[in-house]
Formats: C-alpha cells, structure tokens, sequence
C-alpha cells in the first residue's frame, strides 16, 4: 500500500510517498516543523563572514597561499602527499601556502589540476 502526502508551506511544496503505512498526521507536523526551524534560522551574508575570516587570519585571507591550503584542505591531503603528486619539495609547497614563495604559472596549472580548481586563484 503505497501512501503519498503533500504538505504546503511557505517554503514549497513538499511530496513525501512511502510504501509503508505511517502516521500522516504526525508526519506531517514533523516536516511543517522542521521547514518552520529552518525558516526561522538567522541568515549571516556573506560580507559578514568575510569581515570574521579577515578579523581572525588577517592579511593572510584571500592571498594564493590560503586559497592553496584550502583547497589542499578540500582535498583532504597533507603536504606531504600533495607534494609527492605534485613531484615539488614538501618544504616548497609549506613555502607557497605561507606566501613566502611565489607560485608560478606551471607549479599553479599542476596544483590546480590536481586539487580540481582554477589554477588562477593562486596567481
């Protein structure tokens, strides 16, 4: 027995089918409370957030060495591995994150490729 309920809210519409019997009057007060939750959750724009990240890095935030290590970070790899793939020195790539050294253009096509980014981030 295949049961389908609709529920309307400010939101949307949402369609929920099971193919088990279930309470559809509980169900649907669950779902009109969480969708009345997230409603009610305070929204932060985003120049909010970059003011923070500022405040709390500094100068460092939005230079190519951040946006290396976050993408290094995305990647879930450690410098070491990163660098091995890369085939540059570990101590290099430590070097490039903390703006120290310069990334070329070939260093940032490599990293780029391999982290799944604009390589121009970090130019």
């Amino acid at each position: 027995m295949s049961i389908e309920l609709k529920i309307r809210h400010e939101l949307g519409e949402v369609v929920v089918k099971s193919a088990y019997k279930v309470d559809s009057a509980r169900l649907k007060t669950m779902i009109r409370s969480t969708l009345d939750e997230y409603q009610d959750e305070a929204l932060i724009p985003a120049s909010v957030v970059r003011r923070e990240i500022r405040e709390r890095i500094g100068d460092y935030h939005g230079t190519p060495g951040y946006y290396l290590r976050i993408y290094r970070h995305r990647a879930d790899l450690t410098q070491a591995a990163l660098a091995k793939k890369a085939e540059i020195r570990q101590a290099h790539l430590s070097e490039m994150e903390n703006n120290k050294r310069p990334i070329g253009k070939g260093s940032a096509r490599k990293l780029g490729k391999l982290l799944k980014f604009d390589y121009r981030k970090l130019l």
